[in-house]
């Protein structure tokens, strides 16, 4: 969570309200928050083999205002399942909204939404994640560009060695910040990271609100890293 803060806050590019800049930022707090394995959000495939029915569109997200007021979103998700995969229905994931800053996951598809609209019609054709290039057209996110915006990131931050990090280095980051808290079981780890189908179904019929609870406990995290608990640790490409 730390990560996503600093860079929100050190790196002005990060905050530019232009459709490449929101679609970079929200894909990295999505993986983050929702534990999602890279080619779930940014499929590894050519953009004449992407299939909306297989990967997420813009048509996935849903934002919802409680008769509280506490706004929340929803992305479905279907998981990725062995050797590449995907066989099962998309599942929900809960997203609530924090304080509007770097490691706010509602704010990211907020702005995602509002810098990068789609119409509505297309939505449903749209991938949800788009990689922006320099002559104004844009294609999927794919996991090699998500790889290289990681490793970007991770320079920025200062750290050695980016090429350590690779696409699921969100998927661990956010796995380790949700058990800092203490208050997550692996039920509900193993749940919220969609680990097993049977496992993902039962978080899928978890009611709203045990949901959303899952989504605040990452916005709870201490902010220990995994390279901070095990020195020796390097993230997988």
């Amino acid at each position: 969570m730390r990560h996503l803060v600093q860079l929100w806050d050190s790196v002005p590019s990060v905050r530019q309200p232009t459709p490449a800049a929101v679609n970079a930022h929200a894909l990295l707090v999505i993986a983050w928050h929702v534990l999602a394995r890279g080619g779930e959000l940014a499929p590894a495939v050519p953009a004449s083999q992407w299939d909306a029915r297989l990967q997420p569109t813009r048509a996935d997200v849903e934002f919802h205002v409680s008769p509280h007021g506490r706004r929340s979103a929803i992305v479905w998700l279907r998981p990725l399942k062995k050797h590449g995969r995907m066989r099962d229905a998309k599942v929900p994931q809960y997203v609530a909204e924090f304080d509007g800053g770097g490691a706010d996951a509602y704010a990211a598809l907020e702005r995602l939404f509002q810098f990068d609209p789609v119409a509505d019609g297309a939505k449903a054709t749209t991938p949800l994640f788009r990689r922006w290039t320099a002559n104004g057209t844009a294609t999927h996110a794919t996991v090699a560009w998500m790889r290289a915006l990681i490793r970007l990131r991770v320079r920025q931050l200062g750290y050695p060695n980016p090429q350590e990090w690779g696409a699921h280095s969100c998927r661990i980051g956010g796995a380790t910040d949700l058990t800092s808290t203490g208050r997550v079981s692996p039920l509900l780890l193993q749940a919220k990271g969609r680990w097993a189908s049977d496992i993902g179904q039962i978080y899928s019929r978890m009611t709203r609100r045990a949901q959303l609870a899952a989504s605040e406990l990452m916005y709870a995290a201490k902010g220990r890293d995994l390279e901070e608990l095990l020195p020796d640790f390097t993230q997988a490409a």
